[in-house]
């Protein structure tokens, strides 16, 4: 994703900011920095996870144009984990106040709560209003100054697909579609086509509020795109005459493959002639039921 959209104040800088990367303790084995992908993961494993944050306390008033003494901030991490670019489930959250000492942040996660990807982001937010700052320093509390995001795939390769920034009218011409907020780019002409490669998603860069709350990982605006995601494709799928064969005989991987997994987490034991009667009969429960898988719950 582009990070052309300036927030509407004054954030730190990757140099005052001091943060190790994550270490990973496998079942209790020795520290080390983790890659991509834990290939001998299973339920029965327990993960340790720490690293060490610390500001320049200096350089942080000077970037964010609030005067030292009047400076609180807090570090905060969130850890979710499930199938997809969003978290399914939140199996950790924390907030540590960040002053002049350094901050250890440490987690333990067992096996049975993880699916598929851990996805860890820490981020270092205003915790105090300052009583005196700068015309565009940050003044509410929560209001977010740095962040780093990491994805840890515990099984197979998540499905994933690109998402870009772009100018919607070069995309489609003087189309009324080229005024909405976002684009999905796909056909369902292939459905043997790699998932990773047969969908892109564009955010409209006329639309900058919009792509900050993405940015900013905004439940609801992140649901609503999800669960258009999956209503699109799940829908061409269920009217494909060859939706049964499909799902039945997909390779993994695949655009089919992809779509029959999400039929079956929204309708487990039903078959393809329950979901397309339901599709042409009650559309709207179909895409809510839908809208609903694209949830971000949390637990």
């Amino acid at each position: 994703m582009s990070a052309r959209i300036a927030l509407p104040f004054l954030t730190l800088r990757e140099s005052t900011v001091n943060a190790s990367p994550w270490e990973l303790s496998f079942n209790g084995h020795d520290w080390t920095t983790h890659d991509e992908f834990i290939p001998d993961w299973d339920t029965a494993s327990t993960l340790w996870f720490r690293r060490q944050v610390s500001i320049d306390a200096e350089a942080s008033a000077i970037d964010l144009g609030i005067p030292r003494e009047e400076l609180r901030l807090s570090v905060a991490v969130r850890v979710g984990t499930g199938q997809g670019r969003i978290p399914r489930i939140i199996v950790h959250r924390e907030a540590r106040e960040l002053g002049q000492e350094t901050v250890e942040l440490s987690f333990t996660l067992t096996g049975e709560r993880l699916s598929a990807v851990i996805d860890i982001g820490t981020e270092i937010v205003l915790a105090v209003p300052p009583a005196r700052a700068d015309e565009l320093a940050p003044s509410r509390v929560g209001d977010r100054l740095w962040q780093d995001r990491s994805r840890l795939r515990l099984e197979g390769e998540e499905p994933r697909f690109p998402i870009e920034v772009a100018d919607l009218s070069r995309l489609l011409g003087s189309a009324l579609a080229a005024s909405a907020p976002w684009y999905l780019h796909w056909s369902p002409r292939d459905w043997t086509r790699d998932f990773h490669g047969a969908i892109r998603l564009y955010l409209s860069e006329a639309e900058p509020d919009f792509v900050s709350r993405i940015e900013a990982q905004d439940t609801h605006i992140l649901q609503a795109i999800l669960g258009d995601v999956i209503g699109q494709v799940c829908e061409r799928l269920v009217s494909d005459p060859s939706a049964a064969d499909l799902i039945a005989n997909s390779e993994p991987g695949t655009l089919a493959a992809q779509a029959a997994a999400w039929l079956r987490e929204a309708w487990p034991n039903r078959d393809v002639a329950y979901m397309r009667s339901l599709l042409e009969n009650r559309p709207g429960a179909f895409r809510s039921t839908l809208l609903a898988l694209a949830e971000q719950s949390e637990g």
